[in-house]
């Protein structure tokens, strides 16, 4: 059955010659093999500018041992002996307050019991037995300021996030927050750690809607040369057929892909596309990451490539390249 089928791609590919050496596969009816709202990306995609991400928010209302007082409580400080000195003070955003005569002592993370030492502790050099104790008036503001931007959201306890030009997203109760060029797992992380500095207690799980950096560009001797959205797990191969094909002065043999390694750096690598073409074997072929670029050379660039080095005139020194499928070349 493999023989009859390599006999079948030779035979359809010689008789192509003289016009398109492999031309763009035609589905009948212009079906599709996936819906257009199915949105596809790795975990490994980097999230960019215009994309949509939906974080949910998880407040953790189970009951405590102990309250750690937070950004926006209010209390009332009072000196069992100095009445004087009593004072009704709000948590800053730094999560300090003012004492009279001490300045700012840090009031966040703490019981107010361990707040009331910490006082005590504070004023041992001016005062004669401190003994201060604090009494909550208004805590959890944070939270129920958060349950109020949220209440809104037409998803439930979420809100949706869009990715700005400049990589930034905006959430209640957070200054912007650098996402672009991270994973979704990334991102999450540096939103709860956003969120743990002012709401104790408070987890996030993000999630990505819609994508627009998922993109790969496939230029040169192509019918329709451009930038195409990974719809699903594409190969090199594939790709062209996306941008209709390989024109009939394509160099088959020696197309060029600039990939990124485990490191994230930029490789370039020639494939034989004309080798797999004919033998059939697409195993050969490689699969397709974000922001890939492949490039298909004219005939008499293919040429230069294979007698005269000419990838390694064009490819800058600070990419290795790959030639076949097995041998290492960096300038």
């Amino acid at each position: 059955m493999r023989q009859v089928i390599s006999i079948f791609l030779i035979f359809a590919m010689t008789g192509c010659i003289g016009y398109t050496p492999h031309p763009p596969a035609n589905i009948p009816g212009g079906k599709q093999t996936y819906k257009d709202e199915v949105v596809y990306y790795g975990r490994d995609y980097l999230i960019s500018a215009g994309d949509q991400i939906e974080v949910t928010y998880h407040v953790d209302v189970d009951l405590k041992e102990k309250y750690l007082l937070a950004i926006g409580d209010q209390m009332r400080v009072e000196f069992y002996f100095h009445p004087q000195l009593d004072r009704t003070l709000d948590v800053r955003p730094d999560g300090r307050v003012t004492l009279p005569y001490k300045g700012d002592i840090m009031a966040a993370g703490l019981t107010p019991s361990e707040f009331s030492h910490r006082i005590d502790e504070a004023y041992a050099d001016f005062l004669n037995k401190p003994q201060a104790t604090v009494t909550l008036i208004r805590y959890g503001q944070r939270i129920r300021a958060l349950q109020d931007s949220i209440r809104t959201a037409s998803r439930g306890q979420s809100k949706l996030a869009l990715v700005q030009p400049d990589g930034k997203i905006t959430l209640p109760l957070s200054p912007p927050l650098m996402v672009a060029g991270k994973t979704i797992d990334a991102a999450e992380r540096e939103i709860n750690e956003a969120y743990a500095k002012v709401i104790p207690g408070m987890h996030t799980s993000a999630s990505l809607l819609e994508v627009k950096g998922n993109v790969i560009y496939v230029f040169g001797a192509v019918s329709k040369p451009g930038y195409y959205e990974l719809r699903g797990p594409t190969s090199a191969l594939q790709s062209i057929a996306i941008a209709g094909g390989f024109t009939p002065a394509a160099e088959t043999s020696s197309v060029l892909l600039i990939t990124h390694n485990e490191e994230n750096q930029a490789v370039a690598r020639l494939l034989n596309h004309k080798e797999i073409l004919s033998n059939g074997n697409l195993s050969a072929d490689v699969m397709l990451h974000q922001f890939d670029v492949v490039f298909v050379p004219n005939t008499w660039i293919g040429e230069n490539a294979i007698l005269g080095g000419f990838w390694k005139q064009i490819i800058p020194p600070a990419l290795n390249i790959t030639y076949g499928y097995g041998v290492n070349v960096t300038r």
